[in-house]
């Protein structure tokens, strides 16, 4: 564990939340100073608590609620662009504020284009392994889930590509500013 972290104390947000996106409707940009760039005003408050971090919610792509990823490498539009999770970075940066990612890697959306590509290539295709599917389900091929949302299809974390993809995320966002990952739902992810 790195040293800072010893003596981290968070303000948790979820961003979509906190920016008034609308996770059941339509997927409009934010206004300038809206999404990640509207936290930038509130970091002064987090230091003002006695607070030294900011454990962020679901940041990226999408259907709805964050949690039902599209593109772990892509900032949700809902929330802005990369570049204003950079500004982010940068501002938190100059207060000492550290920045904490929801790690959601248990699962994914159902749309995202690795499950829909599995469902697509069948059992014998290349990103099958991926998801635990049955099959032989009556209606057709059926994604475990995570605790009964259809919606949220479960990652399979036996398989080292899926692992890797993972890492792959990680250090993505560790590289572009985030300084640590925050994992709730840990149990498949015991692998690491």
């Amino acid at each position: 564990m790195a040293p800072w972290a010893e003596h981290a104390m968070w303000w948790q947000v979820y961003p979509l939340g906190f920016a008034g996106v609308d996770v059941r409707g339509e997927h409009r940009p934010p206004a300038p100073d809206g999404g990640l760039r509207a936290l930038v005003p509130w970091l002064d408050h987090v230091v003002d608590l006695g607070l030294n971090g900011l454990l962020l919610g679901p940041i990226f792509a999408s259907s709805t609620h964050g949690y039902d990823t599209l593109d772990h490498l892509a900032i949700d539009p809902r929330l802005g662009t990369r570049e204003d999770f950079d500004a982010l970075v940068v501002a938190a940066r100059e207060r000492g504020v550290r920045i904490l990612l929801d790690g959601v890697f248990n699962h994914v959306g159902r749309e995202h284009p690795l499950a829909r590509r599995a469902l697509a290539e069948g059992p014998d295709g290349e990103h099958a392994s991926w998801f635990r599917i049955d099959w032989d389900a009556s209606g057709g091929p059926d994604f475990a889930d995570f605790e009964g949302h259809s919606s949220l299809v479960a990652l399979d974390h036996a398989n080292p590509a899926v692992v890797s993809y993972v890492a792959d995320v990680m250090t993505h966002w560790l590289d572009a500013g985030a300084d640590g990952w925050s994992l709730v739902v840990v149990d498949p992810l015991s692998r690491f």
